[in-house]
């Protein structure tokens, strides 16, 4: 909690419905006091208190991050950078790989993240024997960019038992050659885990040591809550959350956390009498996650029409509708929520049918269910989700980093151009919001508020112009609305007395300035409970 102050001079944006002209701020106790007129507040401020002078630049709640990964893209930290953003070639990503395995030494294991192959000269998918040219001597697991995909090595394969022989895992599979041997490709995390929970663990001081950079990262683009959006993945255990009380205890967790957690892990917590909502204002119990689909740009979403690149072929639902059901069902009814990651639209219209007979047997009144990416809803299905007060979070991102290939590749024209339909969103009056599924993306509010408002490839070309949505909307995905689907919209989401004073001051208002600038405003401090946790550049601050 930081000290009281004043902070005047300001133009700020309370993102209260009935908010009239404001220019200054009281914080104390860690909580917004007066808002309103510089006369107004400063007639309520103590004779003593510390004074800041923003000198008229803009104020906007602190961003609320609803879906990514920060615990998983503090592990990345460490990994090899295989990014597209670094790499050109497979021969790149092999000497990344050679030279973390010297480092390590033989036997040990060696990760990386961020492989595409849509983005790489060779346009193609790592094989065993490329990892096994690197690092002959060491085990090697590297991630795909969109998360869903994992290329092991002939060693790595080894130690999680993959061979020929091995049977396909429901919801995801194991690659192989016209032989019958595996390449090494694993798709989707029931494939994935095969070797990825034969990595050492990450303890609770690894995560300690890595975290509080992560989050710094987090805090210099204007983030001061976010959902850590798959507790349990990847074998992560629930050493992260040991790992997160531990900062909290020792007051380094200069962020809120809403911890939305695997169903396999979420029992546990059920086990332990906790559920939705336990915790404190900065570390919080949040939703069940479940997977339904994968990624587009991995043939793994499901989608009710061909893939445009690969006639014949849809994709598939990782559980069948009736295992579908019955999960969603069994946490439905005990008052709990319930977030599912789907991309395409047959993968949605499973995820609502769910929730729509879960409902129907058990009437909830308010219980904010959350579709992850929901990256393919048709009008219909946006209708439906309205009905039944389902929360989209969308990936804006999505346009920019592949909507290029979408359209090419992936989706062809009509179906790439209504992707992210947030315009068709705010026009049947849904609730949303928007997220950059870090490590998928960087992490970043208003570069991903500039992809909502714009739709501009990263080619430059405006894809699907329907679908954009005004500067205020976007604000509101990362503000009010984000504070709305973790119940959290009395405690944070907008500036007004007795909130908790969670704040971000910006080099422009995203509100007036021209849309293509949104990307270039810049985040001068983040504010988390009254206290600074990040400065690019210090106002004058007088008595």
């Amino acid at each position: 909690m930081g000290p009281d102050r004043l902070y005047v001079n300001a133009d700020v944006i309370t993102m209260e419905p009935d908010s009239m002209t404001t220019q200054a701020f009281l914080v104390t106790q860690g909580r917004f006091g007066y808002v309103g007129s510089e006369e107004l507040v400063r007639s309520y401020a103590p004779p003593d208190v510390d004074v800041v002078d923003l000198g008229g630049k803009t104020v906007v709640p602190g961003f609320i991050e609803t879906h990514n990964h920060l615990s998983y893209y503090a592990l990345t930290l460490v990994m090899a950078d295989c990014t597209p953003r670094v790499n050109s070639r497979i021969r790149d990503i092999q000497e990344k790989i050679r030279e973390m395995a010297g480092a390590a030494g033989p036997g040990q294991w060696v990760l990386g993240w961020g492989y595409d192959d849509t983005q790489i000269e060779e346009m193609r998918h790592l094989h065993r024997r490329d990892l096994d040219q690197a690092a002959p001597d060491n085990p090697v697991l590297i991630y795909h960019a969109s998360g869903h995909l994992s290329y092991a090595s002939t060693m790595a394969l080894k130690l999680g038992n993959v061979t020929r022989d091995t049977p396909q895992p429901e919801g995801g599979t194991i690659h192989k050659d016209e032989g019958g041997e595996p390449t090494g490709l694993l798709m989707e995390p029931a494939a994935q885990h095969l070797v990825a929970d034969r990595l050492p663990r990450p303890d609770v001081s690894l995560f300690m040591a890595l975290l509080p950079e992560a989050i710094l990262h987090y805090n210099r683009v204007g983030v001061t809550s976010t959902h850590d959006a798959a507790i349990g993945i990847h074998g992560q255990g629930m050493g992260t959350v040991r790992a997160y009380r531990e900062l909290e205890k020792e007051k380094r967790l200069n962020i809120r956390v809403y911890l939305t957690t695997l169903y396999q892990r979420y029992d546990q917590l059920i086990d332990l009498g906790l559920g939705l909502g336990f915790g404190s204002e900065f570390l919080k119990i949040g939703a069940v996650k479940m997977f339904q689909d994968g990624s587009i740009q991995a043939l793994t979403a499901a989608l009710s029409q061909d893939y445009f690149n690969r006639p014949g072929f849809c994709g598939e639902l990782i559980m069948p509708q009736a295992a579908m059901d019955k999960l969603v069902e069994k946490y439905h009814k005990e008052d709990l929520q319930i977030a599912v990651h789907a991309n395409g639209d047959a993968a949605i219209e499973s995820v609502i049918l769910a929730m729509e007979k879960a409902q129907a047997k058990h009437p909830q009144p308010d219980l904010r269910h959350m579709i992850i990416h929901c990256q393919t809803a048709g009008t219909d299905q946006l209708r439906r989700m309205k009905k039944l007060g389902i929360i989209p979070s969308f990936f804006p991102g999505h346009v920019y980093y592949w909507g290029d290939r979408h359209e090419s590749l992936f989706l062809g024209p009509e179906r790439a151009a209504r992707i992210d339909p947030l315009g068709s969103a705010v026009q049947e009056g849904l609730r949303f919001t928007l997220h950059a599924d870090t490590p998928v993306t960087p992490i970043s509010p208003l570069f991903s508020m500039h992809c909502a408002v714009n739709r501009i490839t990263r080619n430059g070309r405006l894809l699907g112009p329907s679908e954009r949505i005004s500067p205020y909307e976007a604000l509101k995905a990362f503000t009010t609305d984000a504070a709305y689907c973790s119940y959290e919209e009395d405690l944070k989401g907008s500036i007004r007395r007795g909130k908790l004073a969670d704040f971000v001051v910006l080099s422009d208002n995203p509100l007036t300035c021209e849309p293509q600038k949104i990307r270039e405003i810049r985040v001068l401090r983040t504010v988390i409970g009254g206290a600074e946790v990040h400065a690019a550049e210090k106002q004058a601050v007088h008595s």
